[in-house]
């Protein structure tokens, strides 16, 4: 997550490397696309990795085939169609928009919106990937090159884009579920935050410890002015104001949905109880 504006070199490119997101909430997220190489490079992995997989299946059915017939080999065609057709969708959809190419070349797949691609979207990408291959991946070239942020007409049905990975790796703590109380469902109302959301608020609050206290809030802040409005929080007076990333985690806790609370239960605490949860640096 950065605020950081593209560079002005990068800003008259021909092609667009740097993409500054607007999400619904109104939080600027600035990724950096990630280019052909990088993509080419990791479809050629994935494929050597596929064609291993499927060449050593194949000598196994061979074997197999001399003590049960016909049987070994139709479980190579189906397991054929899965790597052609299953493998790309079911990595991307369920391991954070990467494949294992994807993962050795440091990009991923996300939601052109900003947020972590769903299994659906990963399944229509890549049901289009026929399409791009055509005539030797020139489809595919071509559209990644007009689109402006090498999309190419998976991405473009898809709403994705593929992005590189900051080599940075940032540290995560835990969040301390316990410590961290649910809002009162008499001060909000009816709206109920979308998976995207939460999970934004999941990254932020895994990484708060690298931040101080003072840059923790400020980034916090708008993002809980927007969720306080469309929940129509009725709380403590500046409570948001005042402790945004305290906010946030609240409302984390109140809709994260493996969380078993009472609906009804009051279990509002304190802002000066919350605050010390959160404390990531000194301000």
């Amino acid at each position: 997550m950065s605020s950081n504006n593209p560079t002005s070199s990068d800003a008259t490119a021909v092609v667009e490397l740097h993409s500054a997101i607007e999400t619904p909430e109104n939080v600027v997220l600035t990724y950096r696309m990630a280019g052909p190489a990088l993509r080419l490079w990791a479809y050629l992995i994935d494929t050597v990795l596929r064609g291993m997989v499927l060449f050593v299946a194949f000598i196994t059915a061979i074997v197999a085939e001399l003590a049960i017939e016909g049987v070994p080999f139709g479980i190579w065609l189906l397991l054929l169609f899965m790597m052609e057709w299953g493998y790309f969708a079911i990595c991307e959809g369920f391991f954070r928009g990467k494949t294992i190419g994807k993962h050795a070349m440091n990009i991923r797949v996300i939601r052109e919106a900003g947020y972590p691609i769903s299994f659906w979207s990963a399944l229509l990408r890549n049901f289009l990937r026929a399409a791009d291959m055509l005539p030797l991946y020139g489809i595919g070239f071509i559209t990644a090159v007009v689109s402006g942020k090498f999309r190419r007409l998976g991405d473009l049905a898809a709403g994705t884009v593929v992005i590189e990975e900051r080599k940075v790796r940032l540290p995560r703590e835990p969040i301390i579920l316990e410590k961290i109380q649910p809002l009162s469902r008499s001060d909000i109302g009816t709206y109920v935050p979308p998976h995207r959301t939460l999970a934004v608020i999941e990254e932020f609050l895994q990484r708060r410890f690298v931040l101080t206290h003072q840059r923790g809030h400020e980034l916090a802040a708008h993002l809980a002015a927007v969720l306080s409005r469309k929940l129509n929080f009725q709380g403590e007076a500046n409570f948001v104001e005042e402790y945004p990333m305290a906010f946030l985690a609240r409302v984390y806790v109140t809709f994260h949905p493996t969380l078993n609370r009472e609906a009804d239960e009051d279990l509002g605490g304190s802002a000066a109880d919350l605050q010390p949860v959160f404390a990531g640096g000194k301000g």
